[in-house]
């Protein structure tokens, strides 16, 4: 239900970001630490330090690599024919599963009430019958070979008999204890009259009390897969020790035998419900955890499993349609985004060449030097994204800005070319000019 609620893919304006960047940095910082955990702090600072650096040369390089848009949802479109669907059929599954999982995310007060009087029912019948079968004894016969000469019973008649005392006292305990239970429930909630299988109350009741036990055998299915999900990520990650990995292996072998267990147990239970829940193999549990799917195995009831949002294809061409959405968001984003990326690749090459030129005359030959590789570098990196972008604006869907031909670019070998043709560009030149005034204070200063 939280994910329904809050998930970026169902929030309007995300565009297609999942809000997992600080993970995936910190994912990639802790490839680090195999190097630097005996280090110096001098060093590992140094070492993390090279690594974010390298982080940002890589991201730069692939800034104009993420512009391009997904394929066209031509599959998305042939399903909606088929089902003779529209857009609103999608948004009206969301809203329906989100507020069939409100109402069935807490129990009312009288339906917890009636389970947990079932329950104490049940245990006071077991201790009833227990109590009855030990009261059923017939009574003991002894012999003559069961008495000494001397001290009465032997030592063997005397070991069953304080047994069979044993058992009955405790049975009896037992009894009058759950019987004080249930009258002291009885008493708390108002319940005059003790309910019998006979009861509508006590019929209904246990009849939710098996849908019960089937929720919290699913729970159980999910947590033990879903921690199974997270040891076999932690498998996978770079540069591992080999103790480590063997302890983690041994751990999913553990798992997996708990899971095949709670598997067993919910396919006891699942023929047991009305409607009838499907069987599950292991395949299909681990496709569940990915899916979401364990919240609607859960609340079965109400034949919720034949509601329209709730079967597979449905539900995977629901999520292609939000994710077209997101996309045509970010459509919208890119188009900004591409804009401000072409200014900065217009004036990135200059202003470095400029600055360069600063130093030289400054005299500061070895800065001006170092600036001057530093050139040469991002000129290759910025020609690249030109060769992107014209990529870009050359695709058939491209709705934002094109470049207008009166800025200066600088190419591979460091002169400068002007197009031809001249326009009113003043919000290109603005931008262009706020992004070199920017980063010739960086550079300068």
């Amino acid at each position: 239900m939280c994910q329904l609620e809050n998930h970026p893919l169902y929030q309007s304006g995300f565009g297609n970001e999942d809000l997992e960047t600080c993970e995936r940095i910190f994912s990639s910082s802790n490839n680090m630490a195999p190097l630097i955990c005996h280090t110096s702090e001098f060093h590992w600072k140094q070492f993390l330090d090279l690594h974010f650096n390298q982080w940002d040369v890589d991201k730069y390089l692939e800034l104009s690599a993420v512009h391009y848009p997904n394929p066209h949802p031509a599959e998305l479109e042939r399903f909606k024919r088929s089902k003779d669907l529209t857009d609103n059929n999608f948004e009206s599954w969301h809203r329906e599963e989100l507020e069939y999982l409100k109402r069935c995310a807490g129990e009312s007060d009288t339906t917890s009430i009636a389970a947990q009087y079932i329950e104490l029912l049940e245990k006071l019948n077991f201790t009833e019958a227990t109590y009855g079968s030990v009261t059923q004894v017939p009574y003991l016969t002894y012999t003559p070979a069961k008495f000494t000469s001397t001290a009465g019973l032997n030592e063997s008649t005397w070991q069953g008999t304080n047994a069979i005392n044993a058992k009955y006292a405790s049975a009896l305990w037992k009894y009058q204890l759950q019987l004080n239970v249930v009258a002291n429930f009885e008493q708390q909630h108002n319940i005059i009259d003790r309910w019998t299988p006979l009861h509508h109350e006590y019929i209904n009741a246990r009849e939710y009390t098996k849908h019960r036990v089937f929720i919290h055998a699913v729970e159980e299915l999910e947590g033990l897969v879903v921690q199974q999900m997270f040891e076999l990520s932690k498998v996978n990650l770079a540069k591992m020790g080999y103790k480590m990995r063997k302890h983690i292996s041994k751990a999913i072998s553990r798992r997996s035998a708990a899971i095949c267990t709670a598997l067993e147990q919910y396919n006891k239970l699942a023929p047991r419900q009305r409607p009838l829940c499907p069987k599950l193999d292991y395949a299909e549990v681990i496709g569940y955890s990915l899916l979401g799917e364990f919240s609607l195995l859960k609340h079965s009831c109400y034949e919720v499993l034949e509601k329209p949002w709730a079967l597979p294809d449905n539900r995977e061409m629901m999520m292609k349609y939000y994710k077209l959405q997101r996309s045509q968001e970010e459509i919208t984003r890119l188009n900004v985004e591409i804009r401000r990326l072409q200014a900065w690749v217009d004036f990135d090459g200059e202003k470095m060449k400029v600055a360069a030129q600063g130093f030289r005359d400054l005299g500061s030959s070895e800065l001006a030097s170092k600036m001057e590789s530093m050139y040469a570098e991002r000129v290759h990196v910025n020609d690249f994204h030109r060769a992107q972008l014209q990529k870009i604006y050359e695709m058939p869907g491209y709705t934002g800005c094109r470049p207008i031909g009166d800025q200066p670019r600088v190419t591979g070998d460091g002169t400068g070319d002007k197009d031809e043709e001249d326009g009113d560009n003043d919000n290109d030149n603005g931008e262009a000019f706020r992004l070199g005034d920017t980063l010739d204070r960086v550079l300068l200063y």
